[in-house]
């Protein structure tokens, strides 16, 4: 038989080394098995900390749940937000062809002959053009009803005196 660990020859028998053999003069040692030592259990945990773990656990489990709400939320606002940028693109495009409309209304060809067609108006000659001159300056007056108040009463009062005493 061949010997274990001789590098001469690569075809190795199939038995096991160290087993109850003669002709290798060793005799195998045969290792009790070991038992796993029993692990201890872990003292029970007291109501206290029991009732401590399951409020951390609420508050984590509250924590997720506000964190995932306001995270809809953002993307719920987003989202309304993009819709109304694209409400206020189309209302500027209908306000700028709006706009270019009242400006083509407004031309002043259009204007003329609009009163020219639909009003019977006609430009006015230089013959007919009359210029006239105001001697006397345009004076507005407000008349309020004949309850008057004490300040104005004394203000026309103090007016009057003063006028009296110029003369």
């Amino acid at each position: 038989m061949t010997k274990y660990n001789d590098h001469s020859n690569l075809a190795h028998e199939f038995e096991l080394p160290y087993l109850d053999n003669p002709e290798h003069g060793r005799t195998a040692v045969h290792e009790e098995k070991k038992k796993p030592k029993a692990i201890p259990a872990a003292p029970a945990m007291s109501i206290g900390a029991k009732l401590a773990w399951a409020i951390l656990i609420i508050i984590a489990i509250s924590l997720m749940g506000s964190l995932i709400y306001g995270k809809v939320e953002i993307s719920r606002l987003y989202s309304e937000r993009a819709g109304l940028e694209k409400q206020l693109d189309q209302l500027q495009n209908e306000n700028v062809s709006m706009q270019s409309e009242i400006a083509e209304r407004m031309n002043m060809t259009k204007v003329e002959e609009y009163a020219r067609n639909e009003l019977g108006l006609q430009k006015l000659d230089k013959s007919q053009i009359e210029y006239i001159e105001i001697e006397t300056p345009s004076v507005a007056e407000v008349k309020g009803g004949d309850k008057e108040d004490a300040l104005t009463r004394f203000k026309r009062w103090i007016d009057h005196a003063s006028e009296y005493l110029r003369h």
